[in-house]
Parts: C-alpha cells; structure tokens; sequence
C-alpha cells in the first residue's frame, strides 16, 4: 500500500506540529472511500488512489477554511479531540470511542470490509 502524506500551504510563520490521522479504506457500491473518522471527512473516486487524491483536497480545504476563519481549535473539540498550548496539543479521540458515538462509523466497522491506514498531516502550533 502506497504511503500517503497530507501537506497543507499554510506559511503563515507559526511552528508546525504533526498529527498523525487514522484513515479508513472501503466501497461502498462501485465507489472507494477514503474517511477520517477522528475528523468525520472523506474523500471518494474510482479506485482507493482516487479516494486519498479526493481525501487530500477535502482535508486541505478544510484547514485551510477553519485556520483562516480561526475555528480549528473549536472544530477539533467539536470532534472530541483535545486542544491545549502545552506539549503534545493535539489528542484525537480514540476509536474506539468514537465508534459508539458515530453510526456512520459504527456501520463500516461491523458491516463493511475495510483497510485502515494513517496518514500524517502537519497542523499549526496552536489553533
């Protein structure tokens, strides 16, 4: 399996941490799925390059929207993570946690065959 990296374009002058994000793999139908259920985003296509191709797209628009407007932070707790200023600022929820609380999650894990991947991607310092 290819190994992936998510890079955002965001050179604002802050220090960088990276965070390293589960991503499931699965079809649903004739279409391969690329999901981050610590984050609840997904990208899809035609084959699972296509899916993390798309899943690339929705994971920068979506820093990008929620840095600029200054929302991570609230975004991520949103998302059951923990935000703090001190040494390791981002904790993302554990699955198996979250496979309670999302149906959606819940669903792949106990009724679709999947491949589980992770993915770094770099977030600023402190949202």
């Amino acid at each position: 399996m290819k190994q992936y990296k998510i890079t955002g374009n965001w050179s604002d002058g802050r220090k960088t941490v990276t965070v390293n994000l589960p991503v499931m793999y699965f079809q649903e139908g004739d279409s391969h799925i690329a999901y981050v259920p610590v984050l609840d985003l997904s990208g899809y296509g035609n084959n699972q390059d296509e899916a993390m191709q798309s899943l690339n797209i929705v994971l920068q628009n979506y820093f990008d929207y929620t840095i600029k407007k200054n929302t991570l932070a609230e975004d991520l707790k949103a998302h059951g993570w923990t935000v703090r200023k001190k040494t390791k600022p981002y904790i993302a929820p554990e699955l198996t946690d979250l496979i309670n609380q999302n149906e959606y999650l819940h669903d792949i894990v106990n009724k679709k065959p999947y491949i589980m991947h992770r993915i770094d991607v770099a977030l600023p310092e402190y949202a």
